[in-house]
């Protein structure tokens, strides 16, 4: 009968041992929160998006393509009751590239692709990268660990820079990718 009991009191107790292994841990002096955010929208909520033409790079090395956008997350920040100035650190968790155009076209036409973000004052800094294209039209960058970011974010506006390599490319053809950002970002909660 003991043992019958022992063994209901381990069942029941179980559920919340795994409950209390899952949640993070955190300090009760803490002053940081962390948000995951994704976008793939520029300031002007316009798509971050690369075009170039096929005339105006090279194959076989690497070729800047800028996004020509301004990228801000303060719009978000201020949705979570924040501001730019909370910012502890940020990192980028994810990076994902997808061709649009041209539609038939796959982004194993590349050999190589560096995303580096840029502001004013501030040197490019790689973020990801990427020399394995499946036969898709979407690849996932490997993202540089622990690389903060935080200097980026905490500037009105930033920009990226996307260096392709491309193996071949169509004569006199255009083309489009996008991509889409997820950042991980640690901010004062200053309550």
């Amino acid at each position: 009968m003991r043992r019958f009991n022992r063994f209901w009191l381990l069942l029941i107790l179980m559920p919340f041992a795994l409950f209390l292994s899952s949640c993070d841990t955190v300090s009760p002096n803490s002053d940081t929160i962390f948000l995951n955010h994704e976008f793939s929208t520029d300031a002007a909520n316009s798509s971050i998006r690369f075009t170039f033409s096929s005339n105006d790079v090279s194959t076989n090395r690497l070729n800047d393509i800028s996004c020509n956008c301004s990228i801000n997350i303060n719009k978000y920040l201020q949705e979570q009751g924040f501001q730019a100035s909370d910012l502890v650190s940020a990192t980028l968790v994810k990076a994902d590239v997808i061709m649009l155009f041209p539609i038939s076209k796959k982004i194993n036409f590349l050999n190589q692709a560096i995303l580096k973000f840029t502001a004013s004052g501030v040197s490019a800094t790689e973020v990801a990268n990427v020399s394995s294209f499946p036969a898709t039209r979407e690849v996932s960058m490997n993202v540089l660990p622990n690389r903060d970011i935080s200097t980026f974010l905490e500037r009105p506006n930033f920009g990226a820079i996307l260096q392709l390599d491309p193996s071949t490319l169509g004569t006199n053809e255009a083309y489009d990718l996008s991509i889409i950002l997820k950042v991980r970002l640690e901010l004062s909660d200053g309550l």
